[in-house]
């Protein structure tokens, strides 16, 4: 057996991933997304035995000169392949993720699969929230809504909102105030800079598998948006951004509405409304609303340089400050100047 990466995974590696899982997030696409949205650097390990890949975990290596990370992937990214060969396949990376010097190293459970335990890894817990779409019609769908989201879009109709794709740069840069807007009110970092998105434009939506779809005011202007990426039979709901003034006429449930709808069009199995903080309680209510089941899915994180670490938490800590994230934004910024 053999341990080998792909720094720019390629068609040998999706037809490794596609045996065993649809996911977007697992193919060498996203890697593309991941090294020019964010500056990181794909590594995509895999076991071969016999000439064939059997084992593999796609990641990428996030390096801020004082702390090395590697996520795997993001949002979701653990190891796919033959279990057999796991135990054999982890003793390996974690030599070569020594050898590399990363100091932390996270991976994602997906929510689609039962993920293989990781009994050196610390455990931290998110809520999956997951809509099963199969079996509904489009056309009686909305009549089996809950009383209150059925008020809530007819009250957004009712405020003259409307929905649009974002087919333009233009239309990115208008998300991307929406999203901050959004930050800026729950007092959160924007850990995703105006270069992310645009690299979701430019790979995915261009090509039909990513939208950007915005709430659009009768008397002009944006309310809401959120960025939709779609693998095979899925749909996720990856980011969210909204203007607080126009919370009221319930933008949210109309670009919700019209997620489940064109899911269905489009023969997907499942929406996917991503992670959640297990106590943000109000945000699970507005995910569960739907008809979704909210299972819990865990992140498992190791520390490879536990002081180097340390000092990593605190950083994110303080980011949660104002001073913090300004400074923090400005330690993103020159990190991916550089890249």
């Amino acid at each position: 057996m053999e341990l080998k990466v792909f720094e720019s995974p390629g068609k040998e590696w999706d037809e490794f991933a596609s045996r065993y899982t649809d996911l977007i997030f697992y193919q060498s696409v996203w890697s593309r997304v991941l090294k020019e949205g964010l500056g990181g650097q794909p590594l995509y390990f895999y076991l071969k035995e016999g000439g064939e890949i059997v084992a593999g975990l796609p990641g990428v290596l996030l390096d801020f000169k004082i702390f090395k990370i590697l996520y795997a992937s993001i949002p979701y990214g653990h190891l796919i392949g033959e279990k057999s060969y796991y135990p054999a396949f982890l003793e390996l990376l974690e030599k070569e993720f020594r050898t590399r010097g990363i100091d932390q190293i996270r991976l994602a459970e997906s929510p689609f699969w039962e993920s293989y335990p990781l009994e050196s890894f610390k455990p931290v817990s998110a809520r999956c929230s997951l809509l099963d779409l199969r079996g509904l019609e489009k056309e009686k769908f909305g009549g089996n809504y809950r009383s209150e989201v059925r008020r809530a879009i007819r009250k957004a109709q009712r405020h003259g909102l409307s929905v649009e794709r974002a087919t333009t740069r233009n239309g990115i840069e208008i998300f991307y105030q929406l999203y901050l807007s959004s930050m800026r009110r729950n007092r959160a970092m924007a850990k995703y800079p105006l270069r992310w998105f645009y690299a979701l434009y430019e790979i995915l939506i261009q090509k039909g598998i990513a939208d950007i779809l915005l709430a659009v005011r009768a008397e002009g202007g944006y309310a809401a948006g959120v960025v939709l990426v779609s693998s095979a039979t899925s749909a996720h709901y990856l980011h969210n951004g909204s203007v607080e003034a126009y919370l009221e006429n319930r933008p949210n449930d109309l670009l919700v509405d019209y997620i489940i709808r064109k899911g269905m069009e489009e023969g997907k199995t499942t929406l996917d409304f991503m992670g959640s903080d297990p106590n943000d309680l109000s945000l699970l209510r507005f995910k569960e609303k739907w008809g979704s089941q909210s299972k819990d899915i865990f992140t498992y994180v190791k520390d490879y340089h536990p002081f180097r670490s340390k000092i990593w938490e605190w950083g994110k800590r303080f980011a949660a400050r104002n001073f913090g994230s300004v400074v923090m934004r400005w330690i993103q910024r020159q990190t991916l100047d550089r890249t």
